[in-house]
Order: structure tokens, then C-alpha cells, then sequence
């Protein structure tokens, strides 16, 4: 029998600040997966506050800078221009709700051509702009670019296969360990990762899968669901008994049940008996409508976990600490029925003048080379979504380099004020879950800690892995909010294109994306154009690779 659940996620961000007990912030999730309900409370903080607390004293500065003649009250003509528009949070993946292009002024309540602080705020949130929020990114097919027909996908590569030289369909930790050299022998175009299509090159040139017609069914909404999205607390429970109530009479706990009851059961929802019986009220053995309101209110926590992203840490608290696996790249993981939810903090850092990262794209744009964009250089929405009109703060028709500059400083500071957890649904296969970034390659950075997944995964504990016990993976990485293409010093983990690869890597110096030449996110000893001395001592961790914390490192100092 198919084990209905739906996985809570509870995210508490708890305020440090000495001597005060300040609110705490509630965000939850509620993941519809197959085995069983997980309650997750974390508490999340940035250099000592919460991310709400740190985005309303982001405002209040915001406030304070657009008060130009300081008489404390911001009109619209002095926030013109350096409020972020609801287009360009779209435009910027900014948004992770559905903003409403129409509501383009904070001035609403009262219109009286001045903006409040409670306006301004009110206006983020209209828009999609929250001090913490949720994006989900689907695994997505790999689709051919010439024929547009969905490819073998990589879950077909016999990675587990390969890697069982002993052909006892597991794998030991010492094959495990030995993965990387197996694979080395395998990189047939020499570019030190490997395909899909070089793990089984005859299959790779087989008939393609077809592409399902733009016609065919509504593609499946995302089985997470942040109850801070807007979506009505009606409307969601609607979508779960939609989900999972069944016209099983053993499902239901119903034995004369013919038809669905909409309500749910104990087995329906996958809940254990003393988790069912706090929330069925009436004791009837079903949750109605009522009753399910207060389970996705107020779920009990299986797991409480502390992100600091501050310093990167992430660490299981109470008493689910001993139920809660971590792994030597500071990653919580949480394993339970057949799936496995892996939970990481990306430290954050100082927000960077976004010249550096402008001033490439500004030169590419200056065909002729005079110091400065007319409107026939640049293309409609390729600045971000800001038209040139609004990029033109002086109105000459000329568009300079610290014109854009100043335009993306107020909106980049909103960005980095903000708490985002990006969720990627990994797959269920070796190949998917070792290639993290999802670009349909496996780097060697990507193989190398595979050992390491074996303490994980072995359900029996027999210190081998059979590919039956390879859960279905979702990666949950908290970090600071950023603007897509933009930071070239993070890497947004949802930011994937249609196509199932990065849209963009983490480029990191100069120097450091010169040397890349395969685009995999480190720089091999073969691929480092220096002395090797001077390699040994840039490759901190010593494992053969410069990778781009090293790289970041190496242009701090």
C-alpha cells in the first residue's frame, strides 16, 4: 500500500539579540510526498537577526537614504527610480510569488503622493519581494538544442553499473572510493567530467524520447508549498484532499466508504496515531476541513535544525539531533522513508559595487566603443528588465556605465536583504544526485564525495549500497538573496533553465574563469596555467582541484 504524506516544513527564524526574547517568525511548507509527514522547525539567522528583522532595517534605512531633504517624509519624486518595480522583480527572479505588474506605486493607502514606511512595506510583499521565501526547481528533462525531443535521460546512464567492478549489485566503500579513477578512463572528449552520453555512448545515439505536445496536460504543481506564498489556507487544504483522498475503504478507515469522503485519514495523511489524534477533534477518525486548518497551522516538529548563515552552519537541536545526518561539506541530511532531504547554509558576504559585474556586459553592448549605450545598442529587457528610458537618469540619450550602476545599486541591496531557501529536486538515480549543479556532467568535485553518501543511504547496514536504497533527493540551500547573473560571486541553486543545466556558474576572479576552461566550477592541476607549487598552496583542501571558496580566498587576501 502506497504510504500517503505530506512533509510540513516549519521555518522559525529566532532572533539573537542580548537580553530580549523578540517574536518569532513562522514560515512553513508543506511538501506532498510518499512517505510519510516530517515536521521540520528551523531557525534561521544572519549576523544575529532574523530575516524579517534584517529586511525592516533594511527598509528603514531605505527610507532614511530616500528622504533627500531630510524633512522625514519620502515623496514619490524622491523615491522615483529607486524603488524596485514589480516588473523588474520578475524580470530579476526576484519574486517568488506572483506579483502584479499593475501595482506599480507604494503610494496606495492613503494616495496622497508620499510614501509611508508601512506602505513601502506592504508594497514588497504586493510584489513578491519577502524577507524570506521559497523557490522550488523541478528536475527537468535534458532536451536536445538541435532536435527540441527530450533525451535519454541521465537516470539511464548505468553509473551504479560501472562503479560495481565485483558485479554483486552493491557497491562497498571501496568502490566507492575508487569512483573517480573508474571514471577518468571513461572521459572520452578528455575535458575531465563525464557525460551521460560517455557513461553509455551507444544508448546516447539511439531514438530520442518525444517531447510531449505544448497541448497535452497541465504539468504537475510543485509538491512544496510555502504557506507564506499568499496562497489561501482554504485553498491549499482544498489541494491536499484533492491529493490524497481516496475511495480506498482501507485508506479512508471508512469500511462502507464507496466514494470519496473528502476528509482524510490517519493512513491517508500518513501520520502516526499520536500524531493523528491531536488534531482529530471529534475523534472520528477523520480529519474534516476544520480540523485539517489546524494541522497545517500547527504541526508537531520531528526535527529542529539551526541554519546560521553567518558562518555556514547548519546543526540539529533538541532532541532530533541524533535522528539528523551531517556530512563533512557542512550539509544536514534528513532521510526518511524513501526520500532524503539535504539541508545546507551558504555563509553570506559583502554586498559588492555591481560596476565589476556591469562594466563586461556595458562593453559587449558598446559596438562602437565611445563610452556610452545609445538606445539602438540595446536590445529591449537585456538590462534586467529596466528599459533605457529608465536607466537614462539625465535624459540625454546616453546611457554610461555609472548611470546603470546607480540604477542597480538600491535594487541589488534589496536583493541581498533578503533570506531566500532555494529547493531542487535532485532525482532518484547515482547520476542525478551526484550531479549537483544538474548540467548533465559529472565534475570531479561532484564524484569525489561519493564515499561519503554510503553511511547515508545503507538502510540495512551491511556497509554496502544496493541501488534500491538511493532515495529520492531534494537539496535545500539557505543563503542570502541575490540578483540572477548578477553576483558573479553566488550561484543560485534554482536557477535553472528549461534545459535542466545552470543557467549560469559561479565565475568567481578573472583569473580563475580563464583557467576553467570546462566550465566545471574548479580548476584541475591540468588546467592551472601557473607554477604547480603555487597550485598546491591556492588548493586548500588539498583535493586536487582549486575551487571557487578557494579562488574567493585567494582575491581577499
Amino acid at each position: 500500500m502506497r504510504v500517503i504524506s505530506s512533509f510540513v516544513l516549519l521555518l522559525t527564524a529566532v532572533m539573537a539579540m542580548a537580553g530580549d526574547s523578540p517574536p518569532v517568525e513562522t514560515h512553513q511548507i508543506l511538501y506532498l510526498g510518499d512517505s510519510g509527514v516530517v515536521v521540520l522547525r528551523m531557525s534561521v539567522v544572519v549576523d544575529g537577526q532574523g530575516p524579517k528583522q534584517r529586511f525592516d532595517a533594511f527598509v528603514d534605512s531605505l527610507m532614511k537614504n530616500l528622504d533627500k531633504n531630510n524633512d522625514g517624509i519620502v515623496t514619490i519624486e524622491e523615491a522615483r527610480g529607486k524603488i524596485l518595480t514589480a516588473r523588474e522583480a520578475q524580470q530579476m527572479q526576484l519574486a517568488v510569488t506572483d506579483g502584479n505588474p499593475m501595482d506599480s506605486s507604494p503610494d496606495v493607502s492613503p494616495k496622497d503622493g508620499k510614501i509611508s514606511r508601512s506602505e513601502l512595506l506592504s508594497y514588497f510583499k504586493r510584489i513578491g519581494v519577502l524577507p524570506f521565501s521559497v523557490r522550488f526547481q523541478a528536475r527537468a528533462p535534458q532536451v536536445d538544442p538541435n532536435t527540441g525531443a527530450t533525451a535519454n535521460p541521465a537516470g539511464e546512464a548505468p553509473l551504479f553499473n560501472l562503479l560495481d567492478s565485483n558485479g554483486d549489485k552493491k557497491l562497498s566503500v571501496q568502490e566507492l572510493a575508487n569512483a573517480l579513477e573508474v571514471l577518468r578512463k571513461l572521459d572520452l572528449d578528455n575535458d575531465e567530467t563525464i557525460s551521460a552520453a560517455e557513461l553509455q555512448p551507444l544508448a546516447a545515439q539511439a531514438r530520442p524520447v518525444a517531447r510531449p505536445p505544448m497541448n497535452g496536460a497541465a504539468p504537475q504543481p510543485a509538491p512544496f508549498v510555502s504557506l507564506a506564498s499568499g496562497e489561501s489556507i482554504p485553498k491549499l487544504i482544498r489541494r491536499v484532499v484533492d491529493k490524497y483522498d481516496s475511495a480506498d475503504a482501507a485508506k479512508s478507515g471508512v469500511p462502507s466508504l464507496s466514494a470519496k469522503n473528502q476528509k482524510l485519514s490517519r493512513i491517508e495523511l500518513g501520520l502516526s496515531e499520536s500524531q493523528f489524534v491531536k488534531y482529530d477533534v471529534d475523534g472520528d477518525g477523520q480529519l474534516d476541513f476544520e480540523e485539517l486548518r489546524q494541522f497545517v497551522s500547527s504541526p508537531e516538529s520531528t526535527f529542529e535544525l539551526s541554519l546560521n548563515l553567518t558562518d555556514g552552519k547548519v546543526q540539529a537541536i533538541g532532541n532530533s539531533a541524533d535522528k539528523v545526518r551531517t556530512t563533512a561539506d557542512g550539509a544536514a541530511h534528513l532521510l526518511f522513508g524513501t526520500t532524503q532531504i539535504s539541508i545546507s547554509a551558504m555563509p553570506v558576504t559583502a554586498m559588492r559595487d555591481p560596476e565589476s559585474s556591469l562594466q563586461p556586459l556595458f562593453m559587449a553592448f558598446d559596438a562602437d566603443a565611445n563610452g556610452y549605450l545609445e538606445k539602438a545598442e540595446v536590445p529591449d529587457n537585456a538590462l534586467f528588465g529596466a528599459t533605457f528610458a529608465d536607466l537614462d537618469a539625465d535624459k540625454n540619450g546616453k546611457l554610461y556605465l555609472d548611470e546603470i550602476t546607480d540604477y542597480m545599486k538600491p535594487r541589488l541591496a534589496v536583493a541581498h536583504h533578503r533570506v531566500e531557501l532555494s529547493i531542487v529536486e535532485q532525482g532518484r538515480t547515482l547520476f542525478d544526485i551526484l550531479d549537483s549543479d544538474r548540467d548533465g556532467r559529472l565534475a570531479h568535485r561532484e564524484v569525489r564525495g561519493v564515499a561519503d553518501k554510503l553511511a547515508l543511504w545503507d538502510k540495512d547496514g551491511d556497509g554496502q549500497l544496493a541501488e534500491t536504497e538511493i532515495p529520492l533527493q531534494f537539496r535545500m540551500v539557505a543563503a542570502e538573496g541575490s540578483l540572477a547573473n548578477l553576483d558573479v560571486s553566488r550561484q543560485d541553486p534554482a536557477a535553472i533553465n528549461q534545459r535542466g543545466r545552470s543557467e549560469s556558474r559561479p565565475t568567481g576572479p578573472v583569473w580563475f574563469r580563464k583557467m576553467d576552461r570546462n566550465s566545471d566550477g574548479e580548476i584541475s592541476r591540468r588546467e592551472f596555467l601557473g607554477d604547480l607549487d603555487l597550485f598546491d598552496k591556492l588548493d586548500l583542501n588539498h583535493d586536487g582541484a582549486i575551487e571557487l571558496p578557494e579562488a574567493l580566498q585567494v582575491k581577499a587576501e
